[in-house]
């Protein structure tokens, strides 16, 4: 029986040892994210989100000149009028922007299937992140290698941003 013992406490001790000695994958997510805010009921992009929108554009253009894709995801606050409707039409107003002033490639925007419906975050949490609720369109623009993943770091393949 002491032996059982022994051999079960000298199994979980090896195990642990190999799970510590295991090195670890770090995360690597070169994803830079915009959101693009809307009126209550309006899906018109703003003369002010268009800004900056291309000013965030053009830093990205910049920094990565090889791209990947910009996949779009939209949402709209319960109450206003046809909330999915709104959010895709939000979506496809925003990737018209992308298409037409700002030039990026309309084959390289994924646009969603679907909006989404949240309510708003509380007003402490409004305030705080000085956000316009959940009326928004999100951009996750993916830059092609090389970007500043960690895991490309060490290979001095990414662009860095030059001071100004």
């Amino acid at each position: 029986m002491q032996d059982q013992r022994l051999s079960v406490v000298l199994g979980s001790l090896l195990a642990s040892l190999v799970l510590m000695a295991t090195p670890t994958a770090q995360a690597c997510s070169p994803m830079k994210v915009i959101g693009v805010y809307f009126d209550r009921d309006s899906a018109t992009v703003s003369a002010a989100q268009v800004s900056g929108l291309a000013n965030w554009m053009a830093d990205l253009r910049a920094r990565y000149p090889n791209h990947e894709s910009i996949d779009v995801s939209a949402s709209a606050e319960p109450g206003e009028q046809a909330p999915n409707s709104l959010a895709i039409e939000r979506a496809r107003n925003v990737a018209r922007v992308l298409r037409e002033n700002l030039q990026f490639d309309e084959t390289k925007i994924y646009l969603p299937d679907q909006g989404y419906v949240k309510k708003p975050a509380s007003a402490y949490l409004k305030q705080l992140e000085k956000s316009q609720g959940v009326r928004a369109v999100q951009l996750d623009f993916l830059p092609a290698s090389p970007h500043e993943c960690s895991c490309q770091m060490s290979a001095h393949l990414h662009k860095p941003r030059v001071p100004q």
